[in-house]
């Protein structure tokens, strides 16, 4: 009996062990993160111009920065996990929400919605290497 007890509980104790090393399905990669970092630009279908945005990473936190018009627009509630960027553009036409996936180090593909005109439209950033 106690021999049954010792290794049910060397069981449990094992398997409390495996479950906390394992990695968290949320849990974002440091190369994924550091591949945010830098200078991108959007572009849009049917559009000419193309915006930039910088992107600095600082350990988990991620900040981006317009360097276009950039008195008239501000990102808040940026967020990344598994390779999705999320965050809100505000603009003086009201904001734009970003839901883009990181592909690969360069590109970030995905959907832009809101705005005055409550758009829907397919976006991609590519990374600018200067």
């Amino acid at each position: 009996m106690n021999r049954r007890i010792l290794c049910a509980g060397l069981l449990a104790l094992l398997w409390l062990a495996t479950a906390c090393a394992t990695v968290s399905p949320l849990a974002t990669s440091p190369k994924d993160t550091k591949a945010l970092a830098g200078t991108w630009e959007e572009e849009w279908p049917g559009q000419t111009t193309k915006d930039r945005y910088r992107i600095d990473v600082n350990g988990d936190a991620i900040a981006i920065m317009p360097l276009v018009n950039a008195d008239k627009q501000k990102t808040r509630n940026i967020v990344f996990q598994q390779k999705q960027l999320t965050f809100y553009l505000d603009m003086e036409d009201g904001a734009v929400f970003y839901d883009l996936v990181l592909i690969n180090k360069d590109v970030l593909s995905g959907r832009a919605r809101g705005g005055r005109r409550n758009f829907d439209e397919p976006v991609v950033w590519y990374h600018v290497h200067e």
